[in-house]
């Protein structure tokens, strides 16, 4: 008579090891599948339910700066500009919650084709330009004597360069001064985004282009981090790319976007 404790395979017999692991990592498997669709059902309902009062909120900010005249108080313009800036991140923050769930699942087709990362760092620089002006920054961009030609997706390198110049505003302390260029690394065009006045440690740099953990008290440690810098990283390696991050006390903090040269440049 059979141990009730003993497994019983399909042939009546005491089930091995090697079986009963492989069932138990097939059910695994479909469990962290079921997981991962009740996450990607529950960003994409998120994403819907955000976009909608983002637009309401963008629509009577936009009515009410084009019903401005010379004699506006000053202090209603700085409001209904902080309105636009802020809105206008946040649907950003909604695109990247959505994207970083496409990545993860597999489901983002990189359309390459060779694009100039000076026209491109300029586009996002006009992006965030509201921003800045909140924080009275001064941004100095030195672009690539030459265009700096790489063969990426430009939509996708598009957000990963906004995300790297709106992190960097969101940390940056008002009136502080931001360097950004372009220049040749080797087989690499790399971007880097320069403030002077922050400071990371050594944990917070191991950290920062990673999802943050949840501590045992239950808040969630991603101080100074941000999902647009995790979202950057998936792009820049599928561009087989990296990026990295640099601070020393006194000398800033520094950002760099390294992209694989266009070779025909």
């Amino acid at each position: 008579m059979n141990d009730l404790t003993t497994p019983i395979n399909n042939d009546g017999g005491p089930e091995s090891e090697p079986d009963r692991l492989r069932l138990e990592l097939e059910q695994a498997r479909t469990e962290l599948e079921a997981l991962r669709r009740r996450k990607s059902s529950l960003v994409a309902m998120t994403a819907h339910d955000l976009r909608t009062p983002l637009a309401i909120v963008q629509g009577f900010a936009q009515l009410l700066a084009s019903e401005l005249g010379p004699d506006t108080d000053p202090a209603v313009d700085e409001y209904i500009s902080n309105i636009l800036a802020h809105s206008s991140s946040m649907e950003k923050m909604v695109e990247n919650l959505v994207a970083l769930d496409q990545y993860e699942r597999g489901e983002i087709n990189l359309k390459a084709e060779r694009g100039n990362l000076n026209v491109l760092l300029d586009e996002a620089l006009a992006q965030v330009e509201g921003l800045s002006a909140i924080k009275t920054l001064t941004i100095s961009f030195r672009s690539a004597p030459a265009a700096a030609w790489a063969f990426v997706d430009v939509n996708q390198i598009g957000k990963a360069l906004y995300n790297l110049l709106s992190h960097t505003i969101k940390y940056a302390r008002p009136g502080s001064l931001i360097e950004i260029d372009i220049t040749r690394a080797g087989e690499f065009l790399k971007v880097r985004f320069f403030d002077t006045n922050r400071r990371l440690t050594t944990d917070m740099i191991a950290r920062l282009f990673n999802l943050g953990d949840m501590n045992p008290d239950g808040q969630n440690a991603t101080g100074g981090m941000d999902m647009g810098l995790v979202l950057t990283r998936y792009i820049a390696e599928q561009h087989h790319g990296r990026i990295e991050a640099t601070s020393r006390k006194g000398h800033g903090t520094t950002l760099d976007l390294f992209l694989p040269a266009d070779h025909e440049e």
